[in-house]
């Protein structure tokens, strides 16, 4: 019987290394969502401007803009046990001392914004070396559940944070948020010195490049990597639809949305709390049904589908935005009519990433990975940290209705043009025989 569930437990999570990853990200996922919940009110609580946060979101994002494609390079070069275990070590203590501070009663704008900038700078750093040890970990065709897994978890985490978030801020106040937050860091980075990382293929391995000065050899990675991602046509392509989504999509959900939420609807922190949450719980079901999917409907399609489908229901969104529909709703409706597409958002948010994510996880060698991943985590969210900013600025003076009509109508078209791109569809022929 103990042999049968751990057979079981095997399959679900793959491998105890695996596991180990799986349960330690788990932890330090929900603190991450409770922390940025927790951000996003005690901005507002502070300054009660939708600028104030704008600028805190793009403190955060400007490190994975600037840094992300030489992280990528040290996740190359380094030992990514190493970079994963220190980088949550590191967010643990950053976590806990912006508690202490605020405990103290100290915590003010600028230290926020060092706080959210050394988060973001270990961030930076610990993503590529994920990314690029996940493919060691497992085999090549349990990429895709391996994936699924990460999404699941990302998707519960979602879900369970921002509602954590909103019952522990009005149990304990910020000072609890930040002390349970920096504890799930430090939890998840034993977890990870447990694991037993794969042996990595570092991109100096050749003794006449190990005796190069590390300026040289750092430059040399990067332009390598550089090239990689140049001559994949369908790479390139993709990436350049990425960053004008990412430019639409990510200041309506981090800077929109909670201002309209708090300073127009007025909401309470667990009813915005709810809201948040369903678009993990999008997440979910579209990690449950992606594997379905895949093998029904070419992936191109998927991705075209899923593209479509967010700005068509961007544009329900901004109906109750309407001043004549929100004004005339109970607390209940507003919820549940913001709830449920955005619910939808978030399946089809998946038939997006998952498919995308694998296709670089399988194609890229493994002494490319890290830089491979770190230049497009970089490039898509290149023009974030100003849309963020801008969209900040706007939203104080321009109802959020329009925000959400435009963007939603840019997001159809931008679809649409996908649909028609050829290399896209080549990158994606190509893989037909893996997803078989």
């Amino acid at each position: 019987m103990a042999q049968n569930e751990t057979t079981r437990r095997k399959r679900l999570f793959i491998n105890q290394n695996f596991c180990l990853l799986f349960w330690g990200r788990l932890v330090s996922q929900i603190g991450d969502g409770i922390h940025y919940f927790a951000l996003t009110w005690l901005v507002l609580d502070l300054t009660g401007s939708g600028a104030a946060l704008g600028s805190v979101l793009l403190a955060s994002s400007l490190p994975a803009v600037i840094l992300a494609p030489f992280t990528g390079v040290l996740a190359d070069m380094w030992n990514r046990k190493v970079i994963v275990v220190l980088t949550d070590v590191f967010r643990g203590l950053i976590l806990l001392s912006l508690g202490g501070i605020y405990y103290l009663g100290n915590l003010g704008m600028p230290i926020l914004y060092v706080g959210t900038v050394l988060l973001s700078l270990c961030g930076v750093l610990f993503g590529p070396a994920i990314s690029a040890s996940i493919p060691g970990m497992v085999k090549k065709e349990e990429l895709v559940h391996a994936n699924a897994l990460n999404s699941l978890s990302r998707s519960a985490t979602g879900i369970v944070g921002p509602l954590i978030g909103a019952y522990l801020l009005g149990f304990t106040g910020y000072a609890g948020v930040f002390l349970v937050t920096g504890t799930s860091f430090l939890l998840s980075a034993i977890s990870e010195m447990l694991i037993k990382f794969p042996k990595q293929e570092l991109a100096l391995n050749h003794p006449a490049e190990r005796q190069e000065r590390p300026v040289k050899q750092f430059i040399k990675n990067f332009k390598q990597g550089l090239s990689y991602i140049w001559h994949s046509n369908g790479i390139r392509t993709i990436i350049l639809f990425a960053v004008v989504l990412n430019f639409i999509a990510t200041p309506i959900f981090n800077v929109v949305f909670p201002y309209f939420g708090k300073e127009i609807l007025m909401m309470e922190a667990q009813h915005y709390g709810l809201t948040q949450s369903s678009l993990p719980a999008g997440l979910l079901l579209g990690t449950l049904i992606i594997g379905l999917l895949t093998k029904r409907i070419r992936k191109d399609r998927l991705l075209v589908i899923g593209i479509i489908g967010q700005g068509a229901i961007v544009l329900l969104i901004s109906i109750v935005a309407l001043p004549y529909m929100y004004l005339n709703m109970s607390p209940l409706m507003i919820v549940t009519s913001l709830m449920i597409p955005i619910f939808f958002l978030g399946v089809l948010n998946v038939l997006v990433n998952v498919p995308f994510q694998v296709m670089l996880q399988e194609t890229v060698p493994d002494q490319y990975r890290g830089r491979v991943f770190g230049l497009i985590d970089s490039t898509v969210q290149m023009l974030v940290p100003i849309s963020m900013a801008l969209f900040g600025v706007l939203v104080d003076v321009i109802a959020p209705f329009y925000f959400l009509l435009l963007c939603g109508g840019v997001v159809i078209v931008l679809g649409i043009a996908m649909a028609r791109s050829n290399s896209i569809r080549i990158m994606y022929d190509d893989l037909s025989s893996f997803w078989a």
